[in-house]
């Protein structure tokens, strides 16, 4: 079922007795989970570097945005089953020796009506900018781990097992791409299929918010009781675009009667230096307007000045930009090498688009989606 932007699945809880799964599983999904520390802070503009997973994880942390996201995403029967009011972001994260380079974004937890206290209903979210074939995959990994620590934890609390059952969990993609999300968004279809076995592959299904596929006045985007979240998901929305500047100079305005709160505020700062940092498209374009409407909106004199930005970007980055443009220009190569391996001819189009990749996490998964898909023109449209 499809709602603007957001594909919703039939079935989103995922639920088993890790004691089920082999032993070889287990020792896969082998996590470390940590308590974190890190709060969204209001020295993050202050660093003048804010990558896309950097600025979705200082803004979705706010709760009143997690709060309506949820309601945004979730079925309505669910979200009155909950106690979003209650909603704590889980500063817990988790990794594994596969997806070592990530870790999952934001975790929700809140009460669920009608429960025990302990027994708590789970969010997953995962943000991507650029096209992860392995996400639902990844996503998994989370979702076991949720298990396994809340199926431990009850055994601490001498529960009866033969009655347990794990907590609600759902996974959520949240897609800001140049284009619409091409991952698969249910984990079975990461299976070789065969017939008749289908229906017994693993079931986890996750919620797809794909900004790309909504429009930019879709109600979808807006709270009246939340403006801040307009200006997020429109900010991560049209960031790659030519217009970003238009349509931000629209919607930050919406915050100033807010700018007060120090949280907002947060949240102005954080856009602006996020924009500075990845909005390529604005550095062709004047940017005195824009850095007087976020001055307007805030009131606040001291915002980091573009100058700044860019030479605080240049220092992180310029010190490491040979050695990170040798490992990109070799992973995009070996790419290549497994393309033309299987399927003899690469067309020079997709050959100069491969090399122009540098993100390592999407190199990373365009290497294994070059072994693993079926034909040359399917890795060509997804490229696309």
């Amino acid at each position: 079922m499809k709602t603007g932007g957001v594909v919703l699945p039939s079935r989103f809880f995922f639920t088993f007795d890790p004691s089920d799964l082999p032993l070889v599983l287990t020792e896969y999904f082998d996590y470390n989970v940590q308590m974190g520390t890190e709060k969204p802070s209001d020295t993050i503009p202050k660093e003048l570097k804010l990558t896309h997973d950097g600025y979705f994880q200082e803004t979705f942390q706010v709760q009143r945005i997690a709060r309506a996201i949820l309601k945004k995403v979730l079925p309505k029967k669910a979200v009155a089953s909950l106690k979003l009011e209650d909603l704590t972001v889980d500063e817990r994260t988790m990794s594994d020796e596969m997806f070592k380079e990530k870790s999952a974004d934001i975790i929700y937890q809140a009460p669920i009506k009608g429960t025990k206290k302990h027994v708590h209903f789970f969010a997953v979210l995962e943000h991507k900018s650029y096209q992860d074939f392995q996400t639902i995959f990844q996503l998994w990994g989370y979702v076991y781990s949720i298990c396994l620590r809340e199926y431990q934890a009850a055994e601490q609390r001498g529960e009866n097992m033969a009655t347990y059952r794990h907590p609600p969990i759902v996974a959520i993609i949240i897609f800001h791409g140049a284009t619409k999300f091409k991952g698969v968004t249910e984990l079975a279809e990461m299976f070789v299929p065969i017939p008749g076995l289908e229906q017994h592959f693993p079931g986890l299904r996750a919620i797809l918010f794909d900004l790309s596929d909504i429009d930019d006045d879709d109600p979808i985007l807006n709270d009246p009781k939340v403006p801040e979240l307009k200006v997020v998901l429109m900010v991560l929305k049209v960031v790659f675009r030519k217009d970003v500047m238009m349509k931000v100079t629209d919607v930050i305005q919406a915050l100033k009667p807010h700018s007060d709160d120090p949280a907002t505020r947060r949240i102005i700062r954080a856009t602006w230096v996020y924009l500075m940092n990845n909005a390529r498209h604005l550095r062709k374009q004047n940017l005195g307007a824009l850095a007087n409407t976020f001055k307007e909106v805030t009131g606040d004199e001291d915002m980091p000045t573009m100058v700044e930005v860019w030479k605080a970007e240049g220092k992180v980055e310029g010190k490491a930009e040979g050695k990170a443009e040798g490992k990109a220009e070799a992973k995009a190569e070996a790419i290549l090498i497994v393309l033309r391996e299987r399927f003899k001819k690469v067309p020079k189009a997709t050959e100069n688009a491969i090399r122009q990749l540098r993100d390592p996490v999407a190199l990373n998964s365009w290497t294994a989606y070059a072994a693993s898909c079926q034909s040359m023109d399917e890795f060509v449209a997804a490229l696309k």
